[in-house]
């Protein structure tokens, strides 16, 4: 009789012990697991600002091509240049990872505009990739002028 009160007592402690991992594994895996998607969304916000700040600068140079661009801007005399709006979209689909190392990021962006704009019989609706099925999405709004219109940009930057 007595050996099989000792089996019991010792199948008991294992599955406390069991029982007790499994509940620390658990709360260190949840704790850690939102920390994670926050991180996740501060760096698409973070790299949607920057995205959306360069865009709306001169660029460097000021008078940049697809050859010698360092930072990619739309902006001229505080208002939207088409040559640059259309050397963006041109630059984005000939070689999309440049653009995204000149913006310094890793993310995937696509920039759309309130209206088309049709600049040398060019349609521009969005420049970029459009999002498939984003695991995260953050979305910018940013105000500019074109054609002595006001022009909302968004920025969608996913990963």
């Amino acid at each position: 009789m007595e050996k099989k009160a000792q089996a019991w007592g010792f199948d008991i402690t294992i599955a406390a012990i069991i029982f007790t991992l499994a509940v620390i594994t658990f709360y260190l895996f949840s704790l850690n697991y939102s920390g994670e998607a926050e991180e996740s969304l501060g760096a698409l916000e973070y790299d949607a600002n920057t995205i959306a700040n360069a865009l709306l600068s001169e660029g460097y140079p000021a008078q940049w091509s697809s050859e010698n661009v360092i930072k990619i801007g739309l902006l001229s005399d505080s208002r939207i240049n088409e040559t640059k709006l259309l050397s963006f979209k041109e630059l984005s689909l000939s070689d999309y990872p440049k653009t995204k190392s000149i913006f310094n990021t890793l993310h995937n962006y696509e920039i759309t505009f309130s209206e088309n704009m049709t600049i040398e019989s060019t349609t521009i609706t969005s420049i970029g990739l459009s999002p498939s099925s984003p695991q995260n999405l953050i979305k910018v709004t940013r105000l500019a002028t074109y054609d002595n219109k006001p022009l909302v940009i968004y920025i969608n930057v996913w990963e």
